[in-house]
């Protein structure tokens, strides 16, 4: 018997297991390897949040989780970081210097944040730090800061990956996560989309959107073992643990549980799909608070829609290709006069909720979470070459398959869950993994709807309405051309 399958038996003695090989095609073996380094900052260091406060310690720790693919002479890398999200210098200095070590060609290399929101706050500073590293003028300061230890520390987890390759069976499937996703943004009874309506149940209408119960995953098993070496997990929805250590959040979570079934050396990887709207909370029971600390339930239900999917999952036939593409599309433009009160007005823009000229102003102008509009012009985006047009992002834009069934997709920014939706819906595969947040900072793209409705994503989102529709367009395009190649 195979060993695969023997395991699968295993793990899922409570069901039926039906496997099914993706074709019948001799191929090359496809080889994989993990790797793992530990990203977390030292206590005390700014933790995410505005205005952002010193981390009081760490819960567990936050680490840069990689898995490298290799298939004959492709080779694509995805990296995984417990980060709120990835500045596009950062994603660019580590994805150099992998590149030069390994020989994985710098597009085929991915990476994203978990999105964890009991992280380091880097954002701020990085673009500092960047520009001395560009111009070869590091000092012993930046030498031995945390954004050097964090660079380092990305670098080994896929140095780690590539050298640890080895041959691998693969098994595809999707489980079910009922109950710890909700769509966050709520339609009240006066006819307004609100974001996390909290002390305001009675008020709600109806969510404003869907949410996806969807559980993606892939699992890895060497040919001469009998556990499992990896998985790789995707689901969508935003953080669950608030507080100010630093912590992976519920991705810590899971890997504990998956190791109960899967083999106590099994890394997991886990990316957050499209999540721009999602959340765990759900602001239809009265008793919710803003921010719930069960990441076990979250973690152990994912983990457990795996179990359960075992039983349908695929073993698969590798089929590994890689296309990567870079598409323009347009930033917000503003005026001189918003520019100027972002910096020195004192009056309000929206006086009925402050929080929202909070974050007019850090979308302008100020430093916060994701880089300004001021900034992003002057540091990322292309000019337009004639008056009256708009300033464009640099949008990258990367898809791989494993096998005829199986696609990841990764793109930057918070995508609203319809986006998300409807490229599984459209894609030619049919497990289809969504990651967002992937190799530069670019904050909410919200659905063209949304950004009618308003409210706190369309607010603080850079691109111009249409935009996240036109990365979901490019993305199918793509996993079209990879389907076609695939014998």
């Amino acid at each position: 018997m195979n060993n695969l399958i023997r395991a699968l038996l295993f793990v899922s003695v409570s069901s039926i297991l039906t496997i099914t090989s993706c074709n019948n095609k001799t191929t090359l073996p496809i080889d994989v390897g993990t790797g793992i380094s530990d990203i977390t900052p030292p206590e005390g260091y700014p933790k995410y949040g505005y205005p952002r406060n010193p981390s009081t310690g760490m819960k567990d720790p936050l680490l840069a989780k990689a898995i490298v693919f290799q298939q004959g002479d492709t080779r694509c890398a995805l990296l995984m970081c417990d980060l709120l999200g990835i500045p596009r210098d950062l994603s660019r200095i580590v994805r150099e210097k992998a590149s030069k070590i390994t020989g994985i060609p710098f597009q085929n290399i991915t990476i994203a944040a978990t999105h964890t929101h009991t992280s380091p706050g880097i954002t701020e500073d990085f673009k500092d730090y960047a520009n001395r590293e560009a111009s070869g003028n590091l000092n012993v300061e930046d030498q031995g800061s945390y954004f050097t230890y964090l660079i380092e520390g990305m670098v080994k987890a896929l140095s780690y990956a590539y050298n640890s390759k080895s041959v691998v069976e693969m098994v595809s499937g999707i489980g079910q996560a009922p109950g710890i996703s909700f769509n966050r943004r709520y339609l009240m009874t006066g006819g307004r989309v609100l974001f996390m309506p909290v002390g305001l149940t009675d008020k709600i209408v109806r969510p404003a959107g869907p949410e996806d119960t969807n559980v993606h995953f892939v699992l890895f098993k060497p040919e001469d073992k009998t556990d499992f070496s990896a998985s790789l997990t995707v689901f969508s929805s935003h953080y669950a643990l608030g507080g100010t250590a630093f912590s992976a959040d519920y991705p810590e979570t899971l890997q504990k549980h998956l190791r109960k079934f899967l083999g106590e050396e099994v890394v997991s990887v886990f990316s957050a799909g499209a999540c721009g709207n999602i959340c765990t909370i759900d602001f239809l029971k009265k008793d919710q608070r803003r921010l719930p600390t069960d990441t076990e339930k979250v973690g152990s239900t994912l983990a457990g829609a795996i179990k359960n999917a075992l039983g349908e999952a695929k073993l698969c036939k590798p089929a590994l290709g890689v296309n990567s593409r870079t598409i323009y599309l347009p930033l917000q433009d503003y005026t001189e006069y918003e520019l100027n009160w972002s910096k020195e007005g004192t009056e309000p823009l929206y006086p009925e909720r402050d929080f929202l000229t909070m974050r007019r102003r850090l979308k302008l102008s100020v430093w916060g979470v994701q880089p300004p509009l001021e900034k992003m012009r002057r540091n990322e985006a292309v000019p337009p070459s004639f008056a009256g047009y708009s300033w464009h992002l640099p949008i990258e834009i990367t898809a791989f398959s494993l096998d005829e069934n199986t696609a990841v997709v990764t793109m930057p920014g918070e995508l609203f869950i319809e986006l998300g939706i409807d490229l599984k819906k459209r894609s030619p595969f049919s497990n289809t993994m969504l990651i967002e947040l992937a190799n530069a900072d670019i904050a909410y793209v919200p659905t063209e709807q949304a950004f009618k409705e308003g409210d706190y994503e369309a607010l603080n989102s850079r691109l111009q309405p249409g935009s996240g529709e036109e990365m979901i367009d490019c993305a199918i395009q793509m996993l079209e051309q990879l389907k076609v190649t695939i014998p």
